[in-house]
């Protein structure tokens, strides 16, 4: 992509980064070896082809990007991951960092991530994007792609920005992606030229730790957040017209969206008996016949906020997702 700047350091005299997360590698290790799936340019005739094969702790991303006729420009071949295991959540990490060997003098590497579509975007464009530059031929090196990198407002039929996160903030990539990748795809694409990538792995870096507890706001640590609604482990949900939800972590429970219906970002839902609980793990948390400041109770949507929620057997309130950073 025009106007993103990857880095890359050799090696043999890389230091290692003091916090870095692993999002894939090719040695059979449990956890970060995922799977793939080449594919070829099928847009109007294109003759871009390749493989992606894997062996010896080294993926071999192999082919040649051709022009595509109708077009008369050059098409793509790309390698995507293809398993629904959900990837670690790096939104607090500065870099995606690929450790690669090139034995082809080829400038059109890519790297993408999500399913993130822009507003306004090109309809085969999804998912954020970032160009970037292999080590010195036949060397393997760490190359390092800042986040800030990457857009989803990105060309389909030349891979280049249109608009660059830099630009915009709404292009870049955001914390329910960043908290779950979902994909990962290693392109060749809008160069027309021979193709020989090794990786040996994918990793995020320049990662922090979460915030500490601030004074005077300790509360229960709170389960891991779920990948999705369907692994909320809620409990004692019989309505059919509320599914379970998860809340987000921007923003304390107790402060986040009114909301009592279906979303991503309810933190509460009301059962049969009028009881609102927690849509993570069905703590009760208001009781409209105690805790409303207006009547009649059954005319409210929501929980008043003039009252304090139910304490749990613990003493503190039942928001629980409470917890370092979130007060």
């Amino acid at each position: 992509m025009g106007n993103v700047v990857s880095s890359f350091v050799l090696t043999s005299i890389a230091a290692a980064s003091a916090e870095t997360i692993v999002l894939a590698t090719f040695d059979g290790a449990a956890g970060t070896t995922r799977m793939w799936k080449e594919q070829n340019d099928p847009v109007m005739g294109g003759k871009s082809s390749g493989t992606f094969t894997i062996g010896s702790g080294t993926a071999i991303f192999d082919g040649i990007v051709e022009d595509v006729p109708f077009l008369r420009a050059p098409g793509f071949i790309k390698a995507s991951t293809t398993d629904s295991e959900p990837f670690p959540d790096i939104s607090l990490c500065g870099n995606i960092e690929l450790e690669v060997r090139s034995r082809e003098d080829f400038a059109g590497y890519r790297f993408s991530f999500g399913t993130a579509k822009a507003p306004g975007g090109k309809f085969f464009a999804s998912g954020y994007k970032s160009n970037f530059a292999a080590p010195p031929l036949g060397n393997f090196g760490m190359v390092s792609i800042p986040i800030k990198n990457f857009t989803d407002f990105w060309d389909d039929a030349t891979g280049e920005p249109i608009k660059a996160c830099l630009e915009n903030n709404l292009y870049c990539p955001d914390k329910k992606t960043l908290a779950n990748l979902q994909t990962m795809s290693i392109w060749a694409e809008g160069v027309k030229g021979k193709v020989h990538l090794e990786i040996k792995s994918i990793q995020a870096s320049g990662c922090t730790a979460p915030a500490p507890p601030q004074a005077g706001s300790a509360g229960r640590l709170c389960p891991a957040i779920p990948s999705s609604a369907k692994a909320c482990p809620a409990r004692n949900i019989s309505d059919f017209q509320f599914e379970p939800v998860c809340i987000t972590r921007e923003l304390n429970a107790e402060l986040q969206q009114r909301r009592c219906m279906k979303g991503h970002s309810a933190p509460y839902y009301q059962d049969s008996q009028g009881v609102f609980r927690c849509s993570c793990c069905g703590a009760p948390l208001w009781k409209p016949s105690l805790q409303f400041d207006q009547l009649p109770a059954d005319k409210w949507p929501w929980p008043s906020f003039h009252s304090p929620p139910i304490n749990g057997t613990d003493g503190l309130p039942n928001v629980c997702h409470r917890g370092p950073g979130y007060g």
